[in-house]
């Protein structure tokens, strides 16, 4: 990320990428939940794909329509695959949340975006990649990350 020649801010991919940061926690749980027959393992960038689906996934109208879902059930009706649903949905993802309008539209499609890089075994390559450039060129995406995470908490 910090090699690609757009306006990417070097303290959104600190924050990101910080060891021991909510992002990369949460990027190593998907990972250690992706099912081993799933097709998702088994594609190079089946995660980076995934990821991006479901953000792409989360219009602002489909998410209004299952905004008074179970957390879990409305990930799974806008298109995420059950195992990507339980970790998402889980306390210690989001905190209590337990129903899918209670987590802002714009910071859940983000979260999604911002984990690429960290399940990514390639970025250079990815088919999300256009995506994840975007995302990041946010000049405010670091100050919104950390106040959401704050918030968590």
């Amino acid at each position: 990320m910090s090699q690609d020649p757009s306006n990417i801010a070097g303290d959104v991919v600190a924050y990101v990428f910080d060891e021991n940061g909510f992002y990369t926690r949460l990027a190593n749980r998907a990972i250690d939940k992706v099912p081993w027959t799933s097709p998702v393992r088994y594609r190079k960038h089946g995660l980076c794909v995934c990821l991006n689906n479901v953000a792409k996934g989360l219009d602002p109208g489909t998410y209004a329509k299952y905004a008074q879902q179970p957390l879990r059930a409305g990930l799974i009706l806008v298109g995420c695959p059950k195992f990507l649903a339980e970790v998402l949905s889980a306390a210690s993802a989001f905190g209590i949340k337990q129903i899918l309008g209670t987590l802002p539209h714009a910071q859940l499609y983000k979260t999604l975006r911002v984990m690429i890089p960290l399940v990514c075994p390639d970025l250079d390559v990815c088919p999300a990649r256009q995506d994840v450039v975007k995302t990041y060129a946010s000049p405010v995406l670091a100050q919104e990350l950390k106040e959401y995470v704050a918030s968590l908490r």
